[in-house]
C-alpha cells in the first residue's frame, strides 16, 4: 500500500472514530434522543468502592494494593418533554488486590515478574442498566454478572473457589443540592455459587464542601461518603465504607473528576474470593470518576 492509500484509510478510520464516538441527536423538539451523550443521567455513587470508576489504593498497616479500571459507555438518552431523561447503557469494572510476599530462594522464580506483590486476587463485573431522572430525584436498574477469581501469585498458597453472582439491582437517589445527596437500594441475586441467601439492600450519602478555585482553572472541593451494604449471604453482614477527601474537577456542573481519599472500611472482604472472611482496614487511593 502506497503512502495516498494509507492516508487514506487513517482519514476513513478518523471519521468511523469520530461517527461512532460523537454525541448525536436523532431527533429534536419536545422529544429528543441523544445518541452516545457525554455524561449518563445517573451520577455514580462516590462512596461505594465497587461502583465504576478507575482507582489506584493503597491499604495501610499492611503490604497491600488494590486497582480497579472501569468503563460506563451510555448508548441512548431521551428527554421526552415531560421534565424526565431517561438513560440506557453498559458497565463494567475490574478489581485487583496484591499482597507483599516475603521472597525465598525457591521464590525468585516465581515471582520474578510480579516482584514481590503477586497478585492475590482479582474480581470484573459487566452488566447493563436504564436510568431515570427528574428534578432532585434520579433512579437506576441494572442488571449485573459478577466473577472472582484467585490470583495466580497464590495459586500453591491458598484454597481457590467459583464464584459467581447475577443480579437485578435497583438504587434511588435524592439530591437536593450540590452538596449533599442521599441514595438507597435493593437487589436480589438470581443466580449464585456458592448458594447463599439472595437478598440486600444498600444505601449511602455525599456531603461536599463548597467549589473553590484550583490549579489549572479547576475547581476543587472536599468531600465526606458513608456507604453502607447489608447482606444476607455469610450468616448476614454489614459492610461499611467511610470516606473523607479532596475532589478536582474541571468544571463546576462536570461529573467527571479526580479524587484523593483516607478511607475506612469494615464488614466482610469484598473480593469474592474471601467473601466468608472479616476485613477492617484503613487505605489511601486516588480514583477517576468518570
Amino acid at each position: 500500500m502506497g503512502k495516498g492509500g494509507v492516508k487514506t484509510t487513517l482519514k476513513r478510520g478518523l471519521f468511523l472514530f469520530i461517527f461512532l464516538f460523537q454525541p448525536y441527536s436523532l431527533w429534536a423538539g419536545e422529544n429528543s434522543l441523544l445518541l452516545l451523550p457525554q455524561e449518563p443521567i445517573f451520577d455514580h455513587l462516590i462512596g461505594d468502592s465497587r461502583e465504576a470508576q478507575s482507582s489506584a489504593v493503597a491499604q495501610l498497616k499492611t503490604m497491600r494494593f488494590d486497582g480497579s479500571i472501569a468503563a460506563t459507555l451510555e448508548f441512548l438518552q431521551w428527554v421526552p418533554g415531560d421534565k424526565t431523561r431517561w438513560g440506557w447503557g453498559v458497565e463494567g469494572d475490574t478489581f485487583i488486590e496484591l499482597e507483599w510476599q516475603p521472597l525465598s530462594p525457591d521464590s525468585l522464580q516465581t515471582y520474578n515478574y510480579f516482584l514481590d506483590f503477586p497478585e492475590k486476587v482479582s474480581d470484573w463485573y459487566l452488566g447493563t442498566y436504564l436510568s431515570e431522572s427528574s428534578g432532585d430525584f434520579s433512579n437506576r436498574v441494572e442488571y449485573l454478572h459478577d466473577n472472582s477469581h484467585l490470583g495466580d501469585g497464590f495459586f500453591n498458597t491458598l484454597q481457590g473457589a467459583v464464584y459467581t453472582r447475577e443480579s437485578f439491582r435497583y438504587t434511588a437517589s435524592f439530591r437536593p443540592s450540590d452538596q449533599f445527596r442521599l441514595y438507597a437500594g435493593a437487589g436480589y441475586y438470581f443466580h449464585s455459587v456458592p448458594d447463599e441467601p439472595p437478598f440486600f439492600l444498600h444505601l449511602g450519602t455525599e456531603i461536599y464542601t463548597g467549589s473553590f478555585p484550583f490549579v489549572g482553572g479547576a475547581l476543587g472541593r472536599g468531600y465526606f461518603t458513608y456507604d453502607l451494604k447489608a447482606k444476607q449471604e455469610a450468616g448476614g453482614v454489614l459492610n461499611q465504607n467511610f470516606a473523607i477527601g479532596f475532589q478536582w474537577r474541571w468544571k463546576k456542573d462536570s461529573r467527571q473528576s479526580i479524587r484523593l481519599g483516607l478511607l475506612y472500611y469494615t464488614g466482610n472482604n469484598e473480593y469474592g474470593q474471601f467473601y466468608l472472611q472479616n476485613d477492617n482496614h484503613w487505605s489511601v487511593g486516588l480514583f477517576f470518576d468518570p
